[in-house]
């Protein structure tokens, strides 16, 4: 995205970082004033990639996301990736409409034109990017591997320019990155049920299960928490019937890729292979999810922080303070510090462009570092667990053994 713009960033990412095989070392590439463009942790010569939300540019929605997609391109070329090396993306697209979803599958394809290079893949309609300007934001993770590195990465369910979930296998550890999950139902209650037994299939196809979860983000369009809380819970409980619940997030979106989806689900799950063990911690759980899910396989912790939030109805401000006290929080009682942090993602239901620098300052406040700083994608959405909540920011950091 152009250096002008402040954190443009968005959505992810999710992300998300796996569980790697020796000591890391982390490359900050491209900051830009409170965010990093990409930033990429090296491990006994596997490398993975977070590349920062890029926007496009252009007269019309193809241009926007045409450009979008050459951007991450750029970006994976400063990391010493391609596209082939792509394994999970997020797209955003800002006042989005179902009838425009062909030709985002289609810029989609002609970026990784061939089925071997599909990446998992969530779309979503947000209602704010960076910028007025802005209608498309792309974000990626990538993997890839130095000469004679432990790496094999598979891709399942392939459709339209997809995969339903790939994995990624290096040094006895195996991290599963699941598509966005849609599907039918009469309710959201029921829609939620069979979603999450989709991501259940998604996983199974792909070596791993639902109690390998350590993240999950889940996407709901026009979110009312009064009633839709209840009825999500509802079918949660239908299909997750788990002792220990992932990391999660929660947002209000505007559209999906269909008018009658009103739930959308990704994820991402570690499991050990060939006879090498993770190691999980669920710290601080919650009405079905855990605030803290740290992972770790044969080299550093992964720690995956989820969405953290203030007192809705006080002010920007004061909930910023509030996020960033939690987020140390939650990062000191998994054993690490805001120094460690590699990736942040922001949501704000009212976000204007001025916001950030409110958002910004209480991070500094809180002493997390002004160099070094993670990757990050702040994402305008239409709400957050509840009224008058105006600020959800969660994390992964990576501590080294």
């Amino acid at each position: 995205m152009p250096r002008s713009l402040p954190l443009s960033t968005l959505v992810g990412l999710i992300a998300l970082a796996m569980p790697l095989a020796a000591a890391a070392q982390v490359e900050y590439i491209d900051p830009a004033g409170g965010f990093t463009q990409v930033v990429a942790t090296t491990n006994a010569g596997v490398k993975t990639i977070f590349v920062s939300g890029q926007v496009g540019q252009g007269e019309t929605l193809r241009e926007h996301v045409e450009s979008a997609f050459a951007g991450v391109v750029r970006r994976l070329e400063q990391a010493g990736a391609t596209p082939a090396d792509v394994v999970k993306i997020r797209i955003f697209v800002k006042d989005f409409e179902p009838a425009q979803y062909p030709t985002i599958a289609e810029a989609r394809l002609a970026a990784f034109p061939t089925e071997d290079q599909w990446p998992a893949s969530t779309m979503i309609g947000v209602r704010a990017l960076a910028a007025e300007p802005l209608r498309v934001e792309i974000e990626a993770i990538a993997v890839v591997a130095g000469p004679g590195a432990d790496l094999r990465i598979e891709r399942f369910a392939p459709s339209n320019g997809f995969s339903g979930a790939v994995a990624v296998t290096a040094h006895g550890v195996k991290t599963v990155y699941v598509a966005g999950q849609v599907g039918p139902g009469e309710d959201l209650a029921e829609q939620t049920a069979t979603v999450w037994g989709r991501v259940a299939q998604r996983l199974d196809a792909a070596g791993a299960s639902l109690a390998d979860l350590i993240k999950a983000t889940t996407y709901i369009v026009d979110f009312d928490p009064a009633t839709d809380l209840p009825a999500y819970r509802a079918g949660r409980e239908q299909a997750l019937a788990l002792d220990d619940m992932p990391a999660s997030t929660l947002l209000g979106i505007p559209k999906l890729a269909a008018d009658q989806y009103r739930i959308e689900i990704d994820g991402i799950a570690v499991v050990g292979v060939d006879g090498n063990a993770v190691e999980r911690e669920f710290i601080d759980p919650a009405t079905g999810f855990t605030q803290v899910v740290t992972a770790r396989g044969t080299g550093p912790k992964v720690v995956q922080v989820s969405g953290q939030v203030g007192q809705p109805g006080d002010s920007l401000e004061s909930q910023a303070d509030q996020v960033y006290d939690n987020l140390r929080r939650r990062l000191e009682a998994a054993g690490a510090a805001p120094e460690d942090l590699l990736k942040t993602v922001i949501y704000m239901p009212e976000y204007t462009r001025g916001d950030f620098a409110v958002v910004d300052a209480a991070r500094k406040a809180h002493g997390f570092p002004d160099e070094a700083v993670p990757a990050a994608t702040l994402l305008g959405i239409q709400s957050l667990f509840a009224d008058g909540a105006l600020l959800e920011i969660e994390g992964i950091a990576v501590v080294e053994p």
